[in-house]
């Protein structure tokens, strides 16, 4: 009596009871692709698939930047570059011994502030034309955006921008020419210090110097109308 013969092969069972309703080579090549595929290409699909959601919905929240740290007049912000402490905030009529000139319609707002300097060797309290080394590069006023001061200089002697020695604090003032209806007496205004990183040159530049500016701390200063022919020093020896 001969065997019966083998039964077709049918779909495969998947336990559930019903067919698998793909054919057995649609099966076969899908899972010869799988294999194919680098496994990194899966958290990618799926990365895209989460961004596509994601997106749908209103898209990744923004991580808010932390709030700088608030300081009061007379208190000491201090980084690897400088030790900066503003004092007080002028308007004057003319300050052109400080080395700042106004034309017609303008007044002069000057920041007088201490800078000790923190590093090894002396640093230049001035800046270059892009307004972002020196002292001049560690303040701005948020009422003016980012515009550097004018210019720099030492209030004892009034000396153009200065040198700051290594561990020696000097007394500076920083101006703007301003125009003359855009600061008022009594206004506060919104001083930002702001802390550099210290580069050194390969290749083709050499040496170190103190650039990309950002910002570390903030503090509030009401500016004091001093009219003409007054200076923010004649004005604290009145106050005595």
């Amino acid at each position: 009596m001969s065997a019966p013969p083998p039964a077709p092969a049918g779909p495969a069972d998947d336990g559930s009871g019903a067919p698998d309703p793909r054919p057995a080579g649609a099966r076969t090549r899908l899972v010869a692709w799988a294999d194919r595929v680098p496994t990194g290409w899966f958290a990618g699909i799926l990365t895209a698939c989460f961004l596509g959601v994601t997106a749908a919905f209103g898209g990744l929240s923004a991580v808010a930047a932390p709030p700088l740290p608030e300081l009061r007049a007379g208190e000491t912000h201090r980084n690897d570059q400088f030790s900066l402490t503003v004092e007080r905030a002028v308007l004057i009529d003319e300050l052109s011994d400080a080395g700042v000139s106004v034309e017609a319609g303008q007044r002069v707002l000057a920041v007088v502030l201490t800078v000790e300097n923190e590093w090894d060797r002396a640093l230049a309290a001035s800046s270059g034309p892009s307004g972002r080394e020196g002292v001049i590069g560690s303040v701005r006023i948020d009422e003016l955006g980012d515009v550097p001061a004018d210019a720099v200089a030492r209030l004892d002697d009034a000396t153009n921008s200065p040198y700051l020695q290594p561990g020696v604090p000097a007394e500076l003032v920083l101006t703007w020419a301003v125009d003359a209806d855009s600061v008022s007496d009594g206004e506060e205004l919104h001083v930002v210090l702001r802390d550099m990183s210290l580069s050194t040159g390969q290749l083709v530049t050499y040496g170190q110097w103190w650039d990309s500016p950002v910002a570390a701390a903030r503090l509030a200063v009401d500016v004091t109308d001093v009219g003409t022919g007054a200076d923010a020093s004649a004005q604290d020896g009145g106050d005595g």
